[in-house]
């Protein structure tokens, strides 16, 4: 189900817009590669958004499997922030965009399970919002002194926005899921037994502390190729996992349900904003906002009945 709604909405994304084609017209786009239309601005927004829609779904299953809470996403634990915060920085004096995205994501995970180390997952959820408002506000300071320049290149960027989107920032994007998605399948076996808890890995023979790197490394990696991509969008890993559970009918997080559902959100979700404003900037956070806000409304009070 979810690969076949996926190519729908490719194609939908490839075909859609201020000119919509056909499909005799997108075919012969798709095959002149001096197609601006095509391979200048839609292509290149499509393959980020399916690659970093993966790789926050991916993210966000591994992230509620490790803690067994599905409040823990990149998005609310503040790795999304602390990439953010990265890229900012980098901007403003001019470094590597990744490295500086990889490093705030490396640094709010890192304060974040040193701060919650023993505290159990409620812990980890909280210091990591404290953690993400801090980022944010840091993040603010920063464009308050950057360039008028930099300040509205980073303003769009923080909206979540594809619009600037290019094949070079595709290809890091896609390089960094497809090397996490291949040390993920290698891992498979152990991965899948993270929402079982720590006694019963222990009792399998699962190291645990190797485990939690492997699982903080890749979470990382992922959110900060992803955010480098998108911006700080929101809500995609924690509305993925859920959606990819009640698809695959298990209850544990299952990564490869998430990775898909995640890029059958991004993808809808810039579809959705490129309709309502074909030749403007509209970001494509706010739409998965108006989406994911809503959602985590219901978890909270769905939550909070099943514990009465």
């Amino acid at each position: 189900m979810l690969p076949a709604l996926l190519l729908v909405l490719v194609w939908l994304a490839l075909a859609g817009g201020r000119n919509w084609l056909g499909p005799a017209a997108l075919v012969q786009g798709l095959l002149d590669r001096q197609d601006f239309l095509i391979h200048g601005l839609r292509l290149p927004r499509l393959l980020i958004a399916v690659g970093a829609g993966m790789a926050l779904g991916m993210a966000g299953a591994l992230m509620q499997g490790l803690t067994r809470n599905p409040l823990a996403t990149p998005d609310i634990i503040g790795l999304t922030q602390g990439a953010g915060l990265g890229f900012a920085f980098a901007l403003l004096f001019d470094l590597p965009l990744l490295a500086g995205a990889a490093c705030g994501a490396g640094i709010a995970m890192l304060c974040v399970a040193l701060l919650a180390q023993g505290r159990g997952a409620l812990a980890f959820v909280l210091f990591g919002i404290g953690i993400g408002a801090t980022a944010a506000a840091a993040t603010t300071v920063l464009l308050v002194l950057a360039p008028d320049a930099k300040a509205a290149r980073a303003m769009i960027w923080l909206s979540g926005s594809l619009a600037r989107a290019d094949l070079a920032t595709a290809g890091w994007v896609w390089l960094v899921l497809l090397a996490g998605g291949a040390l993920a399948a290698l891992r498979a076996h152990r991965l899948g037994l993270l929402w079982l808890g720590d006694e019963v890995m222990a009792s399998l023979g699962v190291d645990l502390s190797r485990m939690r790197v492997l699982v903080l490394g890749l979470v990382t990696a992922l959110t900060a190729a992803s955010t480098l991509a998108v911006g700080p969008i929101g809500f995609v890993a924690f509305v993925a996992a859920p959606l990819a559970r009640a698809i695959s009918g298990t209850e544990a997080p299952a990564i490869w349900p998430a990775a898909l559902t995640g890029a059958c959100l991004l993808v809808a979700a810039d579809l959705v904003a490129r309709l309502i404003a074909p030749v403007a900037v509209f970001p494509t956070g706010l739409v998965m906002g108006v989406i994911g806000a809503p959602y985590l409304i219901f978890f909270l009070w769905r939550d909070r009945q099943e514990a009465r």
